[in-house]
């Protein structure tokens, strides 16, 4: 270890300390109630940088702590020019660089090289640094002078190996756990991170199974999830490992497969944007879901909270959310018909208004109040020739609803078996597809295929698999549509009832296109029901 820098400058060296754990894990704080992670990795880590520091007659000045940090680890990131490579995201690593680059240290103290770096590219970053400004760089295991010819050719094979070691762990852990995955084995239940909906051994909480299952029909129903979360507040029943419901962690809940009881195996479903930062943006739950080489589900030996159909029913309800294709109660938060209602009134020029009515309120200086749907003003860009009373329109529109539902009830409300995915062409296809990668894989893995080959035909082929699968997909989701038209009056009845404005706003955009709002015939307090034309979608 370097000791002269300090006799030849006169002065204390100021030193930034590395350190890091790959892995550490989170724990509920019982005082508190709030999840802390443990941080006694680099605790230990510390203490030793620190101690090593002052034997070399220096002090740290700044940490650079890469708490539950992977140096192994790479993600994806797109450059400005369109181009995606690969890098591990440490922002502390660079910074500590930066630092010390631009002189605020005066060199580095690390605990153990596999500890500082697992990539060459890091490791040549900080190499160029020290080769320019021959600033020392410590490590608390051992003597690793990076300043000298032997000391970075052995700082890169060391961390070649230490990078082997980690695709090799990498490797076995993956298997391991897809194997108990298929095994039913992938979750575990233990008393403080048990899942919501079981109990510590594994079975069902009523109380908790049934506020689930309630969800998933209030969101099947056109319940938003910010009002989903109103809800389960509401509720009086806490999470497990929060003291409070968010509205991420009640969507993950109800789009994860293992609510249906489905195996998952690799399943992240949150989105990373450029800069590794994890954003709670859900992409394809399905493909989480784990399935065995015929394309079906596999299913874990506990019971599940609802059933598959449910499950798919809500990700591809999310799906049409998400892509804008579902009336919802979003941004309307008072009255039932917003965005429904249109004004058919005639123009001097002919023409239809078409202006969207909307709500309000007038007040009477005598406190009393009264609630319309207006047109707007000409000013406003309408004819204001129509107004309507919200709870006279209200009542209709629900009226007009079920009576259109009991008209056009199918003869069975169970789904269609004949139009399964296992006979959808797009669905075989896809099978066919995925069971040609997974040859050409095991053929690579076992050296049958050559680099030529499985270079020139995978990438066409994952093309392809992908493309199938977004048809897959669409079809899915309009099977899923058709699923909910399906449903039996009383069903929608029940819906109905316990669904707050918005979620029924969403029911009757499943059937509504529009109402037409004539002027009416009617004088007083007479309600024009003739003025009123609902605009029904085709159930089918």
């Amino acid at each position: 270890m370097d000791t002269t820098a300090k006799a030849t400058s006169g002065k204390q060296l100021r030193y930034g300390g590395n350190v890091r754990i790959s892995e550490d894990p989170e724990v509920l704080d019982e005082k508190t109630g709030e999840i802390r992670r443990l941080e006694r990795g680099i605790t230990r880590q510390k203490e030793d940088v620190a101690a090593l520091a002052e034997r070399l007659g220096g002090e740290i000045v700044e940490w650079y702590e890469e708490n539950d940090t992977s140096a192994f680890k790479k993600k994806r990131i797109r450059l400005p020019n369109g181009r995606s490579v690969w890098r591990v995201i440490r922002p502390e690593f660079r910074r500590m660089l930066a630092d010390y680059e631009d002189g605020k240290i005066d060199g580095i103290i690390f605990y153990d090289l596999d500890r500082l770096t697992r990539q060459n590219r890091d490791l040549e970053d900080l190499i160029d640094l020290v080769e320019f400004f021959k600033r020392p760089v410590e490590s608390v295991t051992g003597q690793l002078d990076l300043r000298t010819s032997g000391g970075r050719t052995m700082a890169r094979v060391l961390v070649a190996m230490a990078n082997k070691a980690s695709e090799d762990t990498a490797r076995r852990v993956a298997r391991a756990r897809l194997q108990k995955a298929q095994e039913g084995q992938g979750r575990r239940f233990n008393a403080k991170r048990r899942p919501f909906g079981y109990n510590e051994d594994g079975s069902i909480n009523p109380a908790e199974a049934e506020l689930v299952r309630s969800a998933v029909r209030r969101f099947l129903a056109g319940e938003s999830w910010s009002g989903l979360v109103k809800y389960f507040q509401a509720s009086g029943i806490p999470p497990v490992l929060a003291r409070f419901w968010y509205l991420s962690s009640v969507r993950q809940m109800l789009v994860t497969p293992s609510v249906a009881g489905i195996a998952v195996y690799n399943g992240v479903l949150r989105k990373e944007n450029e800069e590794g930062v994890r954003r709670s943006r859900y992409i394809d739950p399905e493909a989480t879901a784990l399935k065995d080489a015929a394309g079906r589900y596999i299913m874990t030996p506990w019971e599940p909270l609802v059933s598959v159909a449910e499950w798919e029913q809500v990700v591809a309800e999310q799906a049409r959310r998400v892509e804008g294709q579902t009336f919802t109660g979003m941004g309307t938060k008072k009255h039932l018909l917003s965005g429904l209602l249109r004004c058919g009134c005639i123009r001097e020029d002919g023409s239809v208004c078409n202006r969207s009515l909307t709500g309000s309120v007038r007040k009477y200086k005598s406190g009393g109040s009264t609630t319309n749907y207006k047109c707007p003003s000409k000013v406003q860009g309408g004819c204001g020739g129509v107004s309507r009373s919200t709870r006279k329109l209200d009542a209709l529109a629900e009226d007009l609803l079920f009576a259109h539902i009991a008209a056009n009830a199918p003869a069975s409300a169970e789904p269609d078996t004949d139009a399964s995915t296992e006979q959808d062409p797009d669905a075989q296809a896809l099978a066919e597809v995925r069971r040609r990668l997974e040859k050409m894989r095991q053929g690579y893995g076992a050296g049958t295929v050559s680099d030529e080959t499985f270079f020139a035909t995978v990438p066409a082929l994952e093309a392809q698999e992908k493309k199938l699968k977004a048809a897959v997909k669409k079809t899915e989701q309009a099977r899923s549509g058709e699923a909910l038209l399906r449903r039996s009056p009383q069903q929608i009845r029940k819906e109905w009832e316990e669904a707050s404005t918005a979620g029924k706003r969403a029911i009757l955009g499943q059937y509504l296109q529009a109402i037409i709002i004539s002027p009416s015939a009617a004088r007083g307090s007479n309600f024009d029901h003739s003025a009123v034309r609902p605009i029904w979608k085709a159930i089918g």
